[in-house]
């Protein structure tokens, strides 16, 4: 088995230029955006997207380790939590839609370990499950 990435990340945020048309994105929300990966379906698995903007990096990061273990024979189920994504906490999967595709929306607590739908959830984290 490879080690090599076989999928892609797509990072769409503000401020950011289009390759094809040349225009900017400006249509999120601050601290929002839509970074989703293409090509899990080769694992007969959905593909995963991070909607708050945690910065390319992070969210790449976290978008790819989902990826290696779907790779190893993983297979996710909506609702799951998923530990070791983050030290202290576990993040959950949603079944979300996106650019008209079903995929797997990763929704990361707030720093007090408290999912969006929590009434105490706080900052952009609520955000999350805004389609």
């Amino acid at each position: 088995m490879t080690n090599k990435t076989d999928w892609i990340v797509h990072y769409v945020s503000n401020n950011v230029y289009c390759d094809e048309c040349g225009k900017r994105e400006d249509s999120f929300l601050p601290c929002l955006c839509n970074a989703h990966t293409h090509g899990m379906k080769k694992y007969n698995h959905l593909d995963f997207q991070i909607v708050l903007d945690l910065g390319a990096q992070e969210v790449c990061r976290i978008l790819n380790e989902l990826g290696r273990r779907v790779r190893a024979g993983h297979r996710f189920t909506a609702g799951e939590m998923i530990p070791g994504v983050y030290e202290d906490c576990d993040v959950r999967l949603d079944i979300a839609e996106e650019t008209g595709r079903e995929v797997y929306r990763v929704i990361i607590p707030d720093r007090n370990y408290l999912f969006p739908e929590d009434s105490l959830c706080c900052g952009i984290y609520p955000q999350q499950l805004v389609s």
